[in-house]
C-alpha cells in the first residue's frame, strides 16, 4: 500500500511541475509576441482591373478590414463597387448573388451601388479611400498621396 501511495505522490509531483513549468513557457513566449497594432500594414493595395470579370466580386484585406470590389453587371454609372464587406449587422459578411448584396445575418439587400433596397433603415454601405489609374487599368485601395 505505501508504494501506491509513493508512485502517486511521484507522479503528483511530476506533474505539478511541468504544469508550472508550462505555464512559465506560455508566459514567457506571450511577453514577445508582437501586438497586431505594431505590425506594418501597407498603405494602399493595388488590384489590376484585368483581374475582375464581370459580375464578379473580389475580397481584399486593407487596415485589418476586409474590402471587396464587384464588377457591376448593370453599367449605369460607375463599373466598380468598391466597399467594406459588412452590412448594417456590422458583423456579417454580404453575399452576391448575381443581382444585389445581402446582409447575411439581417437580411438587408444593397443594389450594385451600394445603397440599401427599400424598405430598409440601413445606410449606405460604406466605403475605403480608393482611386482609379486609368493608364495602369488598375484600383488603388488606400490613399493617393
Amino acid at each position: 500500500m505505501a508504494n501506491k501511495r509513493q508512485i502517486y505522490a511521484v507522479i503528483l509531483q511530476l506533474m505539478t511541475y511541468i504544469s508550472v513549468v508550462t505555464l512559465l513557457w506560455v508566459i514567457f513566449n506571450s511577453i514577445f509576441i508582437e501586438d497586431e497594432e505594431k505590425k506594418v500594414l501597407p498603405v494602399n493595395i493595388e488590384m489590376p482591373l484585368k483581374l475582375l470579370k464581370k459580375g464578379e466580386l473580389t475580397h481584399l484585406l486593407w487596415q485589418g478590414k476586409k474590402v471587396s470590389i464587384l464588377h457591376r453587371n448593370d453599367v449605369n454609372g460607375a463599373l466598380y463597387l468598391v466597399y467594406y464587406d459588412i452590412g448594417d449587422s456590422g458583423n456579417c459578411p454580404l453575399f452576391f448573388n448575381g443581382k444585389f448584396l445581402k446582409d447575411t445575418c439581417t437580411g438587408t439587400k444593397y443594389d450594385q451601388t451600394g445603397k440599401p433596397i427599400k424598405p430598409s433603415r440601413a445606410n449606405d454601405l460604406q466605403s475605403p479611400p480608393y482611386y482609379f489609374i486609368a493608364e495602369q487599368n488598375k484600383i488603388i485601395i488606400g490613399s493617393d498621396n
